[in-house]
């Protein structure tokens, strides 16, 4: 990016976004006022692109979304914790609409008359759907019309108004690109490749339309279809993949970089992989688990039974270290009275600093990129319209299989043959992976064990791969299990935050900030929480709650962990880790001990 801000204002804003607990006030938001007709649509996109990045592929990436997604495990933090501070919520809610909204509304608003810009308007206008989508399936209703237009007082739409107006943008502007019209000059996301924003619009018109099925299927049925009619115009290879860039350089370092290598927090703050994200690698010895997580640098030492060398009869018992271990949602921390505790609990006692955390080269350099979309999650989003019947040259199998060869592509690594006929990756075929942890196999987040349909039991496949495929992807994989609640994201026991709740699944949606838009826009605000949907349990608030469904989320009953009895705690997840055979442990050159 050309657009470059000094060192110490980076680090100023970074402090901002992440520390600030309170605030005096907020300019009242106006996303006209000012307006800098002499800037350029390069510098305006470059400046929406870089404030988008830094808090969606950052701040909110960090301490939100990926645990949202279980892709990070015991974060401290009011978000991991499910509840907010006012502050902050203001501050994010400001960074939207101001920061990003507004600079990209100025080309729109500027250039829309000049047939020069034609490209770069339409450009600008996939990018504004991309972050509206963002914004109403994390909050609800959001301001869309009365704030583009730059009123003060912003009436807030419906969810399904913003699809309809989003989905309708992104077809023009996929239709009415010209291939051999303007480009961007400063490209922060193709480079100027024009054909590549055609991709983008149609493939991120087909996850929302996915997204939103659930709520408006007409709606969603319409556009998914209208995508699948023309597959071309959709992401066709790894070298299609949407990100966002940051820099190596002081100026544009990652926000990964800055907060976890450059200023070296405690280890109590430190991603560490999900307990079971990196669970589901294991089970199915998954190449790419090498690539996403970094080894413990201190790792705990497990017993195993293992066949003896050429012999399938003979079970030897040995000792060697786990370098792969994942945290927990809520760290260390069960609930009392269970018998989860102690030696039941073989999480117990367990330092920080011997989980597991994501690979650096990856998710904590200095110019990581953060992934929008990808060739492998096309494939899944082409496998799951093929089972609604949307279109599609291939079967659902087909597309599917795509999906995990363009995801080992994409992280480098071999063995997709024999992976795709492992028992449980294999299409048609079912494995335990990590259903049955706490022995609640019935519990309801275990599915598919049963009670479901033959389709639903093929989106599982595809739902869960699309999960191993998208690490870092976390607002994705958050949508995704609110709409289909099939991943096995165990509920978070003792948040031991401002919920004052024992245990408490992942949140519905984010709360409205109440302070800015208490203040500046108070009816709209009171009229908006009006109409959001009662809550998905009588044992959480509705209302401007975290647990206020939203139109689009499937209705599901969460479990009631309180009456439900006193679990088991398994420890066979840490078992069997390189294979059930001594020869097992020599190929993967394991250094054991036979006990």
């Amino acid at each position: 990016m050309k657009k470059k801000i000094t060192h110490r204002i980076v680090l100023f804003i970074f402090l901002l976004l992440v520390l600030v607990s309170c605030t005096d006030k907020f300019e009242e938001l106006n996303l006209n006022e000012g307006k800098f007709t002499e800037a350029s649509p390069e510098e305006l996109f470059t400046g929406s692109v870089l404030s988008t990045l830094n808090l969606v592929g950052g701040v909110l990436n960090d301490q939100m979304f990926n645990s949202y997604a279980s892709y990070y495990g015991g974060k401290g933090g009011q978000f991991n914790r499910f509840f907010y501070l006012d502050a902050n919520l203001d501050t994010y809610w400001r960074t939207f609409y101001v920061d990003i909204l507004k600079n990209n509304q100025l080309i729109i608003d500027t250039y829309s008359n000049d047939p020069a810009y034609a490209n770069r308007v339409h450009m600008a206008k996939i990018w504004r759907s991309y972050v509206f989508s963002i914004l109403v399936s994390t909050f609800g209703p959001v301001p869309y019309q009365d704030a583009i237009a730059g009123l003060r007082a912003t009436k807030y739409d419906s969810e399904e108004f913003i699809y309809r107006q989003i989905l309708a943008d992104l077809k023009i502007a996929g239709d009415s690109i010209n291939p051999d019209g303007d480009v961007l000059s400063q490209d922060p996301i193709f480079n100027g490749d024009v054909s590549k924003w055609v991709k983008f619009a149609n493939s991120l018109r087909l996850k929302i339309a996915l997204r939103i099925n659930k709520g408006f299927p007409n709606l969603a049925e319409l556009h998914g279809m209208d995508v699948m009619a023309n597959e071309s115009n959709m992401l066709s290879s790894n070298a299609d993949n949407v990100a966002m860039k940051w820099e190596d350089n002081a100026e544009n370092w990652s926000y990964n970089y800055q907060r976890y290598i450059f200023i070296q927090p405690s280890e109590d703050v430190l991603p560490y992989v999900n307990f079971h994200f990196l669970l589901n690698l294991k089970t199915y010895q998954d190449p790419r688990l090498f690539k996403i997580v970094e080894p413990s640098t201190n790792p705990i030492t497990v017993q195993d039974q293992v066949f003896a060398s050429g012999s399938t009869t003979q079970k030897i018992t040995v000792e060697y270290e786990l370098p792969y271990f994942g945290r927990p949602l809520g760290g260390n921390a069960v609930v009392e009275g269970w018998g989860l505790n102690g030696d039941a609990n073989p999480l117990a006692g367990i330092e920080t600093r011997r989980f597991c955390r994501p690979k650096t080269d990856l998710f904590m350099a200095p110019a990581m990129s953060y992934y929008i979309s990808t060739y492998a999650e096309v494939n899944f989003l082409k496998s799951e319209a093929k089972l609604k019947n949307w279109g599609g040259a291939k079967s659902a199998e087909q597309y599917y299989y795509d999906g995990i060869d363009a995801s080992f592509e994409q992280y480098g690594v071999t063995g997709t043959t024999e992976y795709k006929e492992k028992e449980g990756i294999k299409w048609g075929t079912t494995s335990s992976g990590d259903r049955g942890l706490f022995n609640l196999s019935d519990s309801g987040f275990n599915l598919p064990d049963s009670g479901i349909t033959e389709d639903e039991f093929k989106l599982d496949k595809i739902v869960r791969q699309r999960w191993l495929s998208s690490f870092n992807q976390g607002h994705d994989i958050w949508c995704l299990q609110k709409r289909t609640r099939l991943l096995p994201i165990i509920d978070h026991f003792a948040p031991d935050g401002a919920t004052g709740l024992n245990f408490a699944p992942i949140p519905e949606r984010m709360i409205y900030p109440p302070i800015i838009e208490g203040a500046t826009n108070n009816a709209n605000l009171q009229d908006a929480i009006s109409k959001l949907t009662e809550s998905v349990s009588p044992n959480f608030p509705s209302g401007n709650s975290l647990y206020s469904k939203l139109k689009i989320n499937k209705t599901y009953t969460p479990i009631d962990w309180a009456t439900y009895g006193t679990p088991t705690f398994t420890s066979d997840f840490l078992t069997n880790f390189y294979g059930d055979s001594e020869d097992d442990l020599i190929a993967a050159g394991v250094t054991y001990k036979i006990l």
